[in-house]
C-alpha cells in the first residue's frame, strides 16, 4: 500500500502540471472576457482573471494561492502564476457581476481546458442555469449594418433587436448624422447590453465611421462585438423570422425592412444560434419600435440626472449636492432606486424599461397620472396591493424558461398558487371601483387598463387550476412540502405507491424490532437513514456500537465519523425492492409531470399578458408610494402637449433625490422656461452654491412626469419635450486616448446636431477643458447658437461672468444668480469676509465665485489659501491697472517720463525720511501710505500746471 502513493502523487502532479500547460498555450484574451474552469464539485480561475476575482469577489488578496508549475511554463511570467478557488453560489454572483454589472464576456471550460460554454452580456442563455439570480432588466442584443459614405452626408444603420428574455423581434432603419446621436438614443431607450458589427476595421475608407460607431456603443454601457462581414446576409431571413414567430401568413418583409436590417437579423440569429434550439421556434414576437414615440436620452444625460445606480464598473457618478456631502447619505443615490418600491420582479424590469423610455404623448402621459391619483387616494387598496397581492405573485418569465428547459411539479405548484390569487386581485379591484366615489372617467380607464383583462384571462387560468388540482398531490405538498403526483391520477402509479407504503411498513418494523434487541430508543439512539450506498439501513454511534455484536443478525455495513452503518439481511432485501420499486415510481411520475409540463406550457401566452398586467400595476402603485411617502408629497403636473404653449413653470422645485439625504435640508427653487422670452437660463453664482442641483432638477422633474410619476413641487406646469441632452462634468478616457476637452467637444455637438426646438439641453460649465478666453468663446457661441437658432428649452451653468451679457443682445435669454450672503468682517486682523450660501436662485447676475472660499472649507492649509488670495490680489491690481492704462491713453514717452518722475518724487520722500532720523523698514504700510499720501498732495498742489496728468497717474498707481 505504501508504494502506492507516492505513485498517486507523482500522477497528480503530473496532471497539474499538463493542466497549467495547457492554460499557458491558450490564445490571448482581452482583459474583458473571463475564463473560469469547471473542476466538478468547485470552479477555479488562473492568471490575471484570479488577480480580478480576488479584489472584485472576495475583496482581499488572500484567496490567492500559488500555481503548482514546472520551470518551463514559470519562465514566462514576471511573477508567480495564481489561482482561486470558487463555490457555485460564488460563481453564481461572478456571473451576474460580469455579464450584468460590468459587461464583460466570459468562457467556461473543463479540466482540460476544452470550451464548454460562453456567454456575453446579450447572449447570457447558455449560463442561466449557473445563475441562479434574477436580473432586473430584460436581455436585448442588437446587431447593426450600417451603410457608409452616404451622398447627403447621413447614415443609414440597418438595425434588429433580439429581446431572448420576453421572445421579442425589432428591426429598424435609422438615418443618423455624423454623431450618431439617433444610434444612442435607440441604444439607451432599449437598453441594449451587445451590439454586433461587421469586422470592416480592416478597411481603411471605413475605420473612422466604425470608431465612431463604437465609441457611441460604448458610451452607453454596451459591449461592441465584431463578426464577420458575410454573417450580415439577407439570405433566408424572411423564412428564418417566420420560424421564429411562428407566422408565415403575418408579415410582408419586403414592404417593411430593409436588406440592411435583414442582413443584421441574419447576424444575430446566427450568433444566438437560435435555429437550433427546436424550443425557441415559433415564441417570438414581431414588434415595431419607433424612436419619435419616446423621449431622446443621450449616456450624458442618464449620468448627470442619476438615473439608475452607478455599477462597480463605473467610476461612481456622484450627484453634485450644492455643497453637501453625501459621504453620510441615505443609500438613494438614483430615481431608480427612489422610485422602485415594486413587489414583482416583472414591475422591477418594467419601471427600468419606463426610466429609460419617457412618453412624449401626451395621451399616455395622461392616463398614467390618472392611475397614479386614484392610488393615492385609495390608500387602502395600495396597501392591500403592496402587501397582500403583489409580494406573492412569482417571477412568471423565469418560471416559464425553467419550465422549458427541465421543469419540475415545484415550479407547476408556483403557477397554481399565482393562478389562485388573480381571482382575488380582480375582486379587490371591483370591489373597490363600486364603493369609491371615483369619476366615471377613471373608474373606465381602470377597467380597461387592469380589470377587463385580468377578468378575461380568468376563464383560461381556471382551467389550468383544475389540472393541477386533478393531478398534483396538494396535500403531500402542504403536509410534508414534497412534489408528487396524485396516486389516483394513473392506475399504475398507484399500484406502485401501494407496494411502497408495504415496504416501508416492514423497514420501520424492523427498525422498532431492532430497538428492542439492541435496547436504544428508535427516537434518539437508533436512527433510520436512507444512505445514498446502502440504501435503507440503521446507524448507531461508535461508542454504542458494541451492542451489535452480541447480536449475530446485524450486519456492519460501513464505519464512519457519524457512526456505524448496519442492516439485517431481510431489511436488506426489502431495501433493495423498495429501491427498484423507487425507481419505477420515479419513472413514471417523470413521465406525467413531463406531461403536465408540456401542458402547462400551453397557458404561457396568458400567464404572460397577465404577468404584464401585474407588472403595470406594480409600478403604478410604486408611483403613488413614492408620491405619497416622500419628505414633502408630490403632486401632479399639468403637461402642456408639444406643438402647444411651450412653457415649464415649477413653484418651489426640488431635487427628489437629493431631498432624500439624511441630516439635509433642501432649499426649494422656483424655475420658469417659457418660448421667446426666458427659453434660455444662465444661472451664475458661487462655488457649492446650488447651480448644478438647480439645473439637473428641472431635467429630472420633466423626466418623471413623461414616465408617468408626480413630481416634487408645489405647483408644476411642464412642457413635454422630445429630449433632453446634457454637457455635464468633466472626464477622459486616457486609455481610448480621448481628452477632458475632446469628450466635451463630442457630447457638446451631439446636443447641437441631435437638439430641436422641442427638447431640454443642460449644461454644466462648457469650456472649462482649454485656455479661458478659447473657452470662453465656445461658451458664447454654442450659448448664442442654441438660443438664437435651436430656440428650446435650455439651462446653461457657468464661471464665466462675462457670458450674462448675452441677454442684453438677446431676449429670450435670462439671468439667474445663486445668492450668496457676504458680511464685511469689523475686525481688522481677519482678512476674510464671512460668506453664507443660500442656495436661492434669483433674477440677477453674481460676478464672484468664491472659489478661495471652497478651498478654506475644505481646509486648505492657511498658507496656501493666503497665497492664493494674494495672487488674486495682484491679478486684480493688473487688471486695474491695465484698465487705467487704457483709460489714460498715454503714449510711451509720456509714460516714461512719469515714471522718472515717480522715481524722483521717491527718492526725495526717502531723503527726507533719513533726515527725521527714521529708519524706512520700520516704517508699518500704514505710515508708508500715510506718508506717500502728503506728499502727493503736495508735489501735485505745486506742480499742477505743468505735471497734473502725470502726478494723478503716478498717485493711482501707488494708492
Amino acid at each position: 500500500m505504501s508504494a502506492t502513493r507516492p505513485e498517486l502523487k507523482f500522477a497528480a502532479v503530473s496532471e497539474e502540471h499538463g493542466f497549467y500547460r495547457r492554460f499557458v498555450s491558450l490564445p490571448e484574451k482581452p482583459d474583458t472576457t473571463l475564463r473560469i474552469v469547471d473542476r466538478g464539485e468547485y470552479y477555479t480561475v488562473v492568471g490575471s482573471d484570479a488577480i480580478f476575482v480576488a479584489e472584485n469577489v472576495y475583496h482581499t488578496q488572500s484567496v490567492l494561492k500559488n500555481c503548482n508549475v514546472d520551470p518551463s511554463v514559470a519562465k514566462r511570467f514576471n511573477q508567480p502564476l495564481q489561482y482561486v478557488t470558487m463555490s457555485p453560489q460564488v460563481v453564481s454572483s461572478l456571473l451576474k457581476t460580469c455579464l450584468v454589472d460590468l459587461a464583460y464576456k466570459v468562457e467556461i471550460y473543463d479540466k482540460s481546458w476544452k470550451m464548454l460554454k460562453t456567454a456575453s452580456p446579450g447572449n447570457i442563455e447558455q449560463v442561466s442555469d449557473l445563475m441562479n439570480i434574477n436580473v432586473d432588466t430584460s436581455i436585448v442584443i442588437a446587431a447593426i449594418k450600417p451603410q457608409l459614405n452616404s451622398q447627403d452626408g447621413n447614415c443609414l444603420l440597418g438595425v434588429t433587436f433580439i429581446d431572448t428574455s420576453n421572445y421579442k423581434i425589432g428591426m429598424l432603419d435609422i438615418v443618423d448624422n455624423e454623431v450618431y446621436s439617433n444610434l444612442e438614443s435607440f441604444l439607451i431607450q432599449l437598453g441594449v447590453r451587445e451590439c454586433l458589427l461587421p469586422d470592416l476595421t480592416k478597411s481603411e475608407g471605413n475605420m473612422n465611421e466604425i470608431k465612431k460607431i463604437t465609441g457611441v456603443i460604448d458610451r452607453c454601457g454596451c459591449v461592441a462585438t465584431f463578426v464577420r462581414n458575410s454573417d450580415f446576409s439577407d439570405k433566408d431571413s424572411e423564412s428564418d423570422l417566420a420560424k421564429l414567430i411562428g407566422d408565415e401568413l403575418s408579415i410582408s418583409l419586403p414592404q417593411k425592412f430593409s436588406k440592411f436590417a435583414l442582413s443584421s437579423f441574419n447576424a444575430l440569429v446566427h450568433y444566438l444560434e437560435l435555429l437550433q434550439e427546436q424550443d425557441q421556434l415559433g415564441k417570438y414576437e414581431l414588434i415595431q419600435h419607433s424612436l419619435k414615440e419616446l423621449m431622446k436620452l443621450d449616456a450624458s444625460a442618464m449620468k448627470a440626472l442619476n438615473l439608475f445606480p452607478a455599477t462597480s464598473s463605473q467610476s461612481i457618478v456622484p450627484l453634485l449636492t450644492a455643497g453637501y456631502s453625501n459621504s453620510n447619505s441615505s443609500k438613494v443615490t438614483s430615481l431608480f432606486q427612489l422610485l422602485n418600491h415594486c413587489k414583482t420582479n416583472a414591475g422591477v424590469r418594467l419601471l427600468n424599461e419606463w426610466i429609460k423610455q419617457p412618453l412624449t404623448s401626451l395621451a399616455e402621459i395622461t392616463k398614467r397620472h390618472d392611475l397614479v391619483e386614484y392610488l393615492i387616494d385609495q390608500l387602502e387598496l395600495r396597501q392591500i396591493l403592496q402587501t397582500d397581492f403583489l409580494p406573492v405573485v412569482p417571477d412568471i418569465r423565469r418560471i416559464t424558461k425553467k419550465l422549458n428547459k427541465n421543469g419540475n411539479l415545484e415550479d407547476i405548484l408556483k403557477l397554481y398558487q399565482f393562478c389562485i390569487k388573480i381571482p382575488e386581485i380582480s375582486k379587490t379591484l371591483e370591489s373597490f371601483l363600486e364603493d369609491s366615489q371615483t369619476d366615471e372617467n377613471i373608474k373606465t380607464l381602470v377597467k380597461e387598463s387592469w380589470l377587463d383583462p385580468m377578468l378575461s384571462y380568468t376563464s383560461p387560468l381556471s382551467k389550468l387550476q383544475e389540472m393541477v388540482e386533478t393531478t398534483v398531490d396538494l396535500d403531500a405538498y402542504e403536509e410534508h412540502n414534497e412534489f408528487m403526483i396524485k396516486v389516483e391520477f394513473n392506475e399504475e402509479l398507484a399500484k406502485i405507491r401501494q407496494e411502497l407504503d408495504m415496504m416501508r411498513d416492514q423497514i420501520h418494523t424492523a427498525h422498532i424490532q431492532a430497538s428492542e434487541d439492541l435496547g436504544f430508543d428508535p427516537d434518539k439512539k437508533l436512527k433510520l437513514e436512507n444512505h445514498h450506498l446502502h440504501g435503507w439501513c440503521m446507524r448507531l454511534t461508535r461508542n454504542d456500537g458494541k451492542e451489535l455484536r452480541k447480536h449475530e443478525k446485524y450486519i456492519e455495513l460501513s464505519t464512519v465519523k457519524a457512526g456505524i452503518y448496519f442492516s439485517t439481511s431481510e431489511l436488506r432485501e426489502v431495501a433493495r425492492e423498495t429501491s427498484l420499486l423507487q425507481k419505477e415510481y420515479d419513472r413514471q411520475q417523470s413521465a406525467l409531470v413531463k406531461e403536465i409540463v408540456n401542458i402547462t406550457l400551453t397557458y404561457t401566452p396568458v400567464l404572460e399578458k397577465i404577468s404584464i398586467i401585474l407588472a403595470n400595476l406594480d409600478v403604478i402603485c410604486s408611483f403613488a408610494h413614492a408620491s405619497s411617502y416622500a419628505v414633502i408629497p408630490y403632486i401632479r403636473p399639468k403637461m402642456y402637449d408639444i406643438g402647444s404653449e411651450r412653457k415649464t413653470r415649477l413653484i418651489s422645485s426640488r431635487h427628489p433625490v437629493l431631498e432624500m439625504q439624511d441630516d439635509l435640508t433642501f432649499i426649494a427653487n422656483d424655475v420658469n422656461l417659457e418660448k421667446g422670452t426666458s427659453d434660455f437660463l444662465i444661472i451664475t453664482g458661487p462655488n457649492m452654491g446650488g447651480k448644478s442641483t438647480y439645473i439637473r432638477q428641472v431635467g429630472v422633474i420633466t423626466l418623471m412626469a413623461q414616465i408617468g410619476c408626480f413630481v416634487p413641487c408645489d405647483e408644476a406646469d411642464i412642457a413635454i419635450v422630445d429630449a433632453i441632452l446634457c454637457r455635464v462634468g468633466a472626464g477622459d478616457s486616457q486609455l481610448k486616448g480621448v481628452s477632458t476637452f475632446m469628450v466635451e467637444m463630442l457630447e457638446t455637438a451631439s446636443i447641437l446636431k441631435n437638439a430641436s426646438t422641442n427638447s431640454l439641453i443642460i449644461i454644466d460649465e462648457l469650456g472649462r477643458g482649454t485656455s479661458t478666453y478659447d473657452g470662453f468663446g465656445l461658451a458664447w457661441a454654442i450659448s448664442e447658437f442654441i438660443a438664437s437658432q435651436i430656440k428650446c428649452f435650455a439651462l446653461f451653468a457657468t464661471h464665466f461672468h462675462e457670458l450674462t451679457s448675452l441677454s442684453d443682445k438677446l431676449s429670450n435669454v435670462k439671468n439667474m444668480q445663486v445668492v450668496a450672503h457676504i458680511e464685511q468682517n469689523a475686525d481688522s486682523n481677519q482678512d476674510k469676509d464671512d460668506i453664507t450660501l443660500l442656495y436661492k436662485v434669483e433674477p440677477g447676475v453674481s460676478d464672484q465665485s468664491f472659489g478661495i472660499h471652497v478651498a478654506e472649507v475644505v481646509q486648505f492649509p492657511d498658507k496656501i489659501v493666503k497665497m492664493a488670495k494674494r495672487k488674486v490680489e495682484e491679478l486684480e491690481d493688473l487688471k486695474d491697472a491695465n484698465e487705467k492704462l487704457k483709460k489714460t491713453r498715454l503714449s510711451p514717452k509720456e509714460i516714461n517720463e512719469g515714471n522718472n518722475e515717480l522715481k524722483k518724487i521717491l527718492k526725495e520722500w526717502s531723503e527726507k525720511i533719513k533726515l527725521e532720523g527714521i529708519e524706512i523698514t520700520k516704517l508699518t504700510d500704514q505710515d508708508c501710505q500715510q506718508r506717500i499720501t502728503e506728499l502727493l498732495k503736495n508735489v501735485t498742489q505745486e506742480s499742477e500746471k505743468n505735471h497734473g496728468e502725470y502726478l494723478t497717474f503716478i498717485k493711482e498707481m501707488l494708492l
